[in-house]
């Protein structure tokens, strides 16, 4: 489900009464530019149709109630829609149908609207599943009344069988071509909750901006605390660009390396992206299946994964952040290193706002030695700084400037378990990269640390110094540090 709306079901319908003429209504009639689009889905064999409706007389009963036990189904789910009650039949049809319509059917179902309408008219009197031929469906409605109707927006419902196979994308982007069509020129997305990860990334690459934020606006089945909604804006224009710039064309990578051959409809211009991409990209077949049961296939991008599904671009995100809990761009890069697809940080950003984590401090897992290497310290299993330690773990370090790395202090332990702290620390400040720099001092007694064992050599953040905790713990008087001029 992609969920756009902030729109009371029981309202009357509203239509555009400003911007350029004509104007709609109940029986206006669809404009001459608005046609079939036929489209290929996430595997780039599928076909489908989006067909414009523009009266609930061309819907076959039965389409109309599985459409309503799939709006009626998201609402029980609790995640994406405001309202809290089912709606009965005839009142998802006025709310649904009140306004333009495109209905999403896999295969070819003409060129034109009269044909298409009159295949589906045809379906009146033949039993059809539609659980299977239909995958989607949106309206465009005014997002507002009188003289500011001619700013709409859009609710966007994806059956529970075309999930994941790209047509939440496809909508949006007939949507984005047809509106204006219908003399809408910009749309509003009043509410759409930041938790709903798919639909926020396909508006962001789809050239909606991101103009508010409600705090708190959504207390959802999923979540026990509130979370925040988006609210989405963008002009619209006729002459939108047919190819957008997004993680889209990794598919399109994918079906050329594994066909040798392009996509459907494939422009001039994209088949030879798709040549020069060729030489960058690999296809590997893995020995697992995936969610529909095919053997799955990865994308790589020299020794990188891409991902294009965004959920699942969100999962892997948030598991690399939940390794160590650290910030943006850490776990940005993070990431990085093993995946690639568009607008990394930005996903990255969104897994940290919703940890819980790193909303509320002190939760975070403390460091823990590796029983199978002891040398060295890790939090949930990723190695870290002694920054990362609670104070209460150190008692005496031996600080050494070493002349490559003058900012890096190195513990060292010899055999025994004894750590040696032979001088007390004397620091400096290097003007170029205002880092403390290490001068031996006089010596201080040895102290004993039997848990340290192995750790010698271990680059010290020098920031650990600087600690406010470790300076109540006594740390840098027992250490005898000069610490003036400092600044944290």
């Amino acid at each position: 489900m992609l969920k756009a709306v902030l729109d009371d079901p029981a309202r009357q319908p509203i239509y555009r009464t400003s911007g350029e003429p004509p104007y709609d209504g109940p029986s206006s009639g669809l404009p001459d530019a608005i046609q079939p689009r036929r489209v290929t889905l996430r595997d780039r064999i599928t076909s489908a149709t989006l067909i414009p409706v523009d009266s609930i007389t061309y819907i076959p009963l039965s389409l109309l109630s599985y459409l309503s036990k799939q709006m009626n189904r998201e609402i029980e789910k609790g995640d994406t829609y405001a309202m809290t009650e089912p709606m009965a039949l005839a009142a998802f049809g006025s709310y649904w149908f009140s306004n333009f319509v495109a209905i999403m059917l896999l295969g070819d179902w003409g060129a034109t609207t009269e044909e298409a309408l009159t295949k589906l008219g045809g379906t009146l009197y033949v039993e059809t599943d539609w659980e299977k031929e239909c995958i989607g469906s949106f309206y465009i409605k005014p997002n507002y009344p009188g003289r500011s109707s001619h700013v709409c927006n859009g609710t966007f419902l994806v059956t529970d069988g075309a999930r994941n196979r790209g047509v939440g994308r496809l909508m949006g982007e007939t949507y984005v071509e047809w509106a204006p069509k219908l003399g809408y020129t910009y749309s509003v997305f009043n509410l759409v909750y930041e938790t709903n990860v798919a639909s926020c990334k396909i508006w962001d690459a789809l050239g909606f901006k991101r103009i508010g934020r409600v705090k708190g606006c959504g207390h959802l089945k999923s979540h026990d605390e509130p979370v925040d909604a988006i609210i989405f804006g963008r002009e619209l224009d006729a002459t939108t660009p047919e190819d957008f710039a997004t993680d889209e064309r990794f598919d399109k990578i994918k079906y050329y390396l594994k066909h040798a051959k392009y996509p459907d409809g494939a422009t001039r211009a994209e088949k030879s992206r798709l040549r020069s991409a060729a030489t960058h990209y690999r296809l590997i077949l893995e020995n697992t299946l995936d969610a529909s049961g095919q053997q799955e296939e990865k994308l790589y991008l020299k020794d990188k994964e891409v991902i294009s599904d965004p959920q699942r671009q969100y999962d892997v995100a948030r598991e690399m952040h939940e390794l160590a809990h650290e910030g943006i761009n850490k776990t940005t890069a993070r990431v990085a290193e093993r995946y690639h697809w568009v607008r990394i940080k930005e996903t990255a950003t969104l897994v940290i706002k919703n940890c819980q984590d790193c909303v509320e401090p002190g939760k975070s897992a403390a460091p823990m030695i590796n029983p199978a290497q002891p040398h060295m310290l890790t939090a949930n299993g990723i190695p870290v700084l002694f920054t990362q330690m609670p104070v209460s773990q150190f008692s005496a370090i031996n600080q050494t400037a070493t002349p490559s790395q003058p900012g890096i202090l190195i513990a060292t332990m010899p055999e025994g378990g004894v750590l040696q702290v032979p001088t007390s620390a004397q620091f400096t400040m290097d003007e170029q990269s205002m880092m403390p720099l290490v001068t031996a001092a006089a010596a201080m007694p040895a102290t004993t640390i039997p848990d340290m064992m192995g750790y010698e050599n271990m680059p010290v953040d020098p920031n650990i110094l600087l600690d406010e905790n470790a300076v109540a713990a006594g740390f840098l008087s027992d250490l005898s540090m000069d610490t003036s001029g400092w600044s944290k």
